[in-house]
């Protein structure tokens, strides 16, 4: 059956005032009062509280918010690279919970495509090489995965530069080798974490063009999370954390 939910109207997004509408559909993804804090010493701070949200297949959430409001703790939870304190993740119905370590990391090298503000580019690699790693991980015939990242490359417009090293690279072109990255397993979910962070203005439009089209033309989810309300526009749904909630 399918789930009823409510969206946001990305077109009262101007004034950011939530025209609720009811839509069906199956979700990709759903998250349901999911809790986490870490422990600092002693204290204990709370970051995530009771966030609940649902995606479906196709869709474009933005999450706003303040650095340190609790993003990449969101998108890392998602993701399956950390575990919630309470609540419960599933994806395609499935419960994070209820897999094997082994299990949840290979669901994150099928099915999800990660963009981090940092790159995270391997230094002594190409930007070829770098795109290749996780197809090489979940290992797929070495020829054909060489072409796959080539094709990728190109597409994002570094079909010249893609034997040169991340330090020959641009803080754009290395975004760009990291979106291709995230791609060449053909992930059903790309969480990007302020893949603008690191850029300037011009390059930041150019990195969210980019990731608009390819989600487009791929007809994959894509979570952005972002501290800039312009940025966060862009998207279907926008969502903003702020106190450790979701509104």
């Amino acid at each position: 059956m399918p789930v009823v939910c409510v969206q946001w109207n990305p077109c009262a997004m101007n004034d950011l005032r939530p025209t609720m509408r009811p839509v069906a559909f199956d979700p990709l993804l759903v998250a349901a009062n999911v809790a986490k804090s870490y422990r600092i010493g002693k204290k204990t701070i709370p970051v995530l509280r009771e966030v609940s949200l649902e995606l479906d297949a196709k869709d474009f959430l933005a999450v706003h918010g303040a650095s340190g409001a609790g993003k990449s703790t969101l998108l890392h939870l998602l993701g399956g690279l950390d575990a919630a304190d309470s609540g419960e993740i599933c994806f395609q119905g499935k419960s994070f919970q209820k897999w094997k370590r082994a299990d949840l990391a290979r669901f994150r090298n099928r099915e999800i495509g990660f963009v981090f503000q940092a790159y995270h580019l391997f230094p002594e690699f190409s930007a070829l090489e770098n795109v290749c790693l996780p197809g090489k991980i979940s290992r797929r015939p070495t020829a054909t995965l060489a072409q796959k990242a080539a094709a990728l490359l190109e597409q994002v417009g570094l079909k010249d530069r893609m034997n040169h090293r991340p330090d020959e690279l641009s803080g754009g072109e290395r975004q760009r080798v990291a979106i291709a990255r995230s791609l060449v397993n053909d992930p059903t979910l790309l969480l990007a974490d302020e893949p603008t962070g690191n850029l300037d203005s011009v390059a930041g439009r150019q990195i969210i063009d980019l990731l608009e089209t390819l989600r487009g033309e791929r007809q994959i989810a894509l979570v952005l999370a972002t501290h800039d309300l312009e940025i966060g526009r862009r998207a279907r749904r926008v969502a903003r954390l702020a106190d450790g909630r979701l509104q």
